[in-house]
């Protein structure tokens, strides 16, 4: 087999096995996961958190909120590991929720350093609230399953924060209030309002929603990673008809537009 070099090729050992079962939800949590700048953060973000081995998804609430709550260790955010850490830090503060205490530059305990950091990741990469916990299952697991990625969700405000959060700022969100008296007329009518505010609100802007999902998303990352790994378009070509020939047969120029296409999904 033929394998070229590839200055890609380390981010092998930082890919995140991704465990979703919805299709869509898949395709979203990949095209963060498997963006180069996101999984050479991971292993700052490990250091950071004091993460030495990574744990399976069934010890994920424990290892990842549980055991930091007691821990009172404390440290400050190193924002060297972000880039244009001067403008996470103003969003951060134009944001700053009561519940918190102290600055963003001040020593926090381990579970309001997790949660602070996860929401910066969150902004550097453009991505809403619902992606916090596919962040902290990338750090701590190394795997991101979709039980807690809820983008569709009712949910109830307390002390006016529509989730409850340990970190320094909440990420602004829209919530869609009903009552007993809504009318589903009504109710539509808010749904098209709420949706212009993702297109002009400034404070939305890293809202980046995929509506559909891209056909063959997962056979693209397929694809997308085994080219990393240094395979040519032709052997990855081979290598699929092989194994799936009771399906549509590839070309290598079918691989070649599927990981461009992918690599361009991970820019957005």
């Amino acid at each position: 087999m033929r394998i070229k070099k590839n200055d890609k090729a380390y981010l092998l050992d930082l890919k995140i096995d991704i465990q979703a079962k919805n299709n869509l939800a898949f395709q979203e949590i990949a095209l963060l996961v498997d963006k180069p700048d996101f999984l050479n953060l991971l292993p700052l973000l490990r250091n950071d958190f004091g993460v030495v081995n990574l744990v399976g998804l069934d010890e994920y609430m424990n290892v990842t909120y549980d055991k930091p709550f007691h821990n009172k260790e404390k440290k400050k955010i190193n924002f060297a590991k972000y880039k244009d850490a001067n403008k996470l830090k103003e969003f951060a503060k134009e944001n700053e929720i009561m519940a918190t205490y102290g600055r963003l530059d001040d020593e926090m305990d381990l579970f309001q350093l997790i949660a602070t950091e996860v929401n910066l990741a969150c902004i550097q990469f453009k991505r809403p609230p619902y992606f916090a916990d596919v962040v902290r299952q990338a750090v701590f697991c190394g795997a991101v399953n979709d039980d807690c990625f809820k983008p569709t969700s009712a949910q109830v405000i307390e002390k006016d924060l529509l989730f409850s959060t340990a970190g320094y700022f909440q990420l602004p969100q829209i919530a869609i209030l009903i009552s007993p008296t809504t009318t589903y007329e009504e109710l539509k009518e808010v749904f098209r309002n709420a949706n212009k505010l993702y297109k002009t609100d400034k404070r939305l802007i890293y809202y980046q929603p995929r509506v559909d999902t891209t056909p063959n998303i997962k056979k693209y990352r397929n694809w997308y990673w085994e080219r990393i790994n240094g395979k040519t378009f032709e052997d990855i070509a081979d290598d699929w008809n092989k194994k799936h020939n009771d399906e549509t047969s590839a070309i290598y120029l079918d691989v070649l537009k599927a990981v461009k296409a992918y690599e361009k999904l991970l820019l957005s």
